[in-house]
């Protein structure tokens, strides 16, 4: 079986980011291990992509012992800027991570994000 093209995940990101307006995505798994990139210079993606992984499992624990169904997404919105994560299942069982960074007036996130996710699993072959 051949081998993903790993290169197109970050050109995927870097669509998604003019798309949606975003200065700054990762796609990392869930133990914050970062696998693409597409961030501004000043964005240190190590540091989205662990933010990832930890909000990512404190929702899973919360909507376990809530009992909500399945984690879909993650927003988190600040005063200076909004975060969003979204999980995509993996073949493996272990899932990875969609993390975008944009600016406060950014009001339409979850197609750009939801594009991506889609191409991103074709490229991963996860379905």
């Amino acid at each position: 079986m051949a081998r993903p093209d790993y290169r197109a995940l970050a050109r995927i990101l870097e669509e998604m980011n003019k798309e949606g307006g975003f200065y700054a995505s990762i796609l990392a798994r869930a133990d914050g291990l970062t696998i693409a990139t597409a961030t501004s210079p000043t964005t240190n993606s190590d540091v989205v992509a662990a933010m990832a992984g930890y909000m990512t499992d404190t929702a899973e624990r919360m909507r376990s012992e809530l009992e909500l169904g399945e984690l879909r997404d993650i927003s988190v919105r600040c005063s200076k800027g909004k975060a969003a994560f979204r999980k995509i299942a993996s073949s493996d069982d272990k899932p990875l991570i969609l993390a975008a960074i944009m600016p406060r007036n950014v009001r339409y996130h979850s197609r750009s994000i939801g594009k991506a996710a889609t191409l991103i699993r074709k490229v991963l072959r996860i379905k």
